[in-house]
């Protein structure tokens, strides 16, 4: 129950000591030891769904346009204290936030289930380099298809898998998109927000969504496998509207 506390409202240690009559070190003892324990079983609540199993899931929305994807990836970031040590800093530093940050990839299935979360990376790193480092391309079958955001430019390690791509239009050195990719983009984004509810379910935990202390980051992979776990335990992300 303290973290899970921890996890969700990220009280300073001092209070959560209060709350329970301990002494704040203990409390961060005992935080630090479960913490680990939860993340080891709790790992096992993240789990890449057969194929079979995700189309029979799919919700209507993916069925009529997109009936073979696999999952919809996107990254995410959370804030961490700036390090003293430049290298660190600087390999930390996230010109999209322009804060030091923590980041990593989530995947989850059409219908919602969070399949994959990648461990905590330094912010500097590119989507790509973050696809290649996870392990998430081990999962991938032939005929399997991703759909991600523009930033991903990844189709170069999804060709040898045989995996497809998709992706919204690029509009850099285009007056204007065409009428087709107007309206592939529109489609791919109506559903692609998904994981951005996902993601969204995460932040809800306030350690993942404020400042993580530089002597708690390299701690960012166990909340993330925790809190992605106790996300998959609420209801369904989608729900069909055909669905009773």
């Amino acid at each position: 129950f303290l973290v899970l506390m921890k996890l969700r409202l990220n009280l300073l240690f001092g209070d959560i000591a209060n709350r329970f009559g301990i002494s704040e070190s203990h409390a961060c003892t005992i935080f630090n030891q479960r913490l680990s324990f939860m993340a080891l079983k709790l790992k096992n609540l993240i789990v890449w769904l057969p194929r079979e199993t995700i189309r029979a899931t799919m919700p209507k929305s993916f069925r009529e346009n997109y009936p073979k994807t696999t999952v919809i990836i996107d990254c995410a970031e959370t804030f961490i204290q700036r390090a003293k040590n430049l290298k660190t800093r600087g390999e930390t530093y996230s010109h999209y936030k322009s804060h030091n940050t923590g980041k990593y990839l989530v995947g989850i299935a059409p219908h919602g289930q969070i399949m994959f979360i990648s461990k905590g990376f330094r912010g500097r790193s590119s989507d790509k380099a973050i696809v290649e480092e996870s392990g998430i391309l081990n999962y991938l079958l032939p005929g399997d298809e991703i759909m991600a955001d523009r930033g991903f430019t990844i189709g170069d390690l999804l060709f040898p898998l045989k995996v497809k791509l998709y992706i919204p239009a690029f509009t850099k050195g285009k007056d204007q998109l065409s009428e087709e990719d107007v309206t592939e983009t529109r489609r791919i984004a109506t559903v692609r927000i998904h994981v951005e509810r996902a993601i969204r379910r995460l932040k809800v935990f306030r350690i993942l969504s404020q400042v993580v202390p530089v002597t708690s980051a390299k701690k960012l992979s166990d909340y993330l496998i925790v809190c992605a776990a106790l996300v998959n335990l609420r209801s369904d992300l989608i729900k069909d509207d055909d669905d009773e």
